[in-house]
């Protein structure tokens, strides 16, 4: 059994679970079936939430009704962490996983389907994405894929010994004895203490400085990223200020010190 089926040209139905974007996914099938979706590529900060932009644009005369009476799951593949849909409703955005539960409220009771292309018009879409670490996410159904290009900072991976204790809890009973001068008897009474003994020293590791970037796998050395635009810079930056020096300096770029790359070219 497929994963869709579509009835007189405009019922379009989800048999089962299906990804959002790549070749079997449901923009592919919509593109199959005479619409025109897109998504825009995107750089992205690892652990960091992006929003990528896509449509759907249906050229047709007829509005295109979906279907999704098992209320099977929108998926992702390749697989990416703390993604959500929304689509603008009203110019707001509002969550869909196109199942019966987050169908919006313009769509009576009484209808079965779940989402409506109407004709001639465009539906926008933003896929919120979390990147969970440096990748280039690229789907598979041609011109439509969006291309995430994810990035983190890259520190040097330092080391010391550390040294590794037992901690033990001493005892210490109640002592007690005859007090020649009174005759009577005194007790010192029952405590512990703590110890700590060195058994031995592992290591360590921890964060050093900052060296360059990861960008989808590669580290580089001396970058720094903000939006779509990677700077690189052909000697040692040292300690510089990110927040307020993050791009090249005009005349960093006119000694050729630095140069601006833009990922998604």
């Amino acid at each position: 059994m497929g994963k869709f089926k579509i009835l007189f040209g405009k019922y379009i139905y989800i048999l089962a679970v299906v990804s959002l974007l790549g070749t079997g996914g449901l923009f592919a099938f919509l593109k199959e079936v005479g619409l025109e979706p897109g998504c825009d590529d995107s750089v992205a900060r690892v652990n960091t939430i992006t929003n990528i932009s896509c449509w759907v644009y249906n050229p047709t005369y007829k509005s295109k009704y979906l279907y999704n009476y098992g209320d099977w799951k929108i998926t992702f593949s390749p697989n990416i962490v703390d993604v959500d849909i929304y689509a603008k409703y009203y110019g707001k955005w509002r969550f869909t996983n196109f199942t019966r539960e987050t169908r919006f409220s313009n769509i009576a009771d009484a209808r079965k389907y779940v989402f409506v292309f109407p004709a001639r018009t465009t539906k926008w879409f933003q896929i919120r994405v979390n990147v969970s670490k440096p990748s280039r996410i690229k789907w598979d159904f041609g011109t439509l894929d969006p291309l995430i290009i994810s990035w983190d900072i890259e520190y040097e991976n330092k080391s010391e010994p550390c040294p590794v204790y037992r901690e033990d809890l001493i005892e210490v009973k109640e002592d007690c004895f005859t007090n020649i001068t009174t005759a009577s008897i005194q007790c010192n009474l029952a405590y512990n203490y703590p110890t700590k003994t060195l058994i031995r020293y592992d290591t360590c590791y921890y964060q050093g400085d900052r060296i360059g970037l990861n960008v989808a796998g590669d580290i580089c050395y001396d970058c720094n990223i903000k939006g779509n635009i990677l700077s690189k810079w052909d000697v040692p930056i040292g300690d510089r200020n990110f927040e307020k020096y993050g791009e090249c300096l005009e005349h960093e770029k006119r000694k050729r010190v630095c140069r601006e790359i833009d990922l998604l070219k």
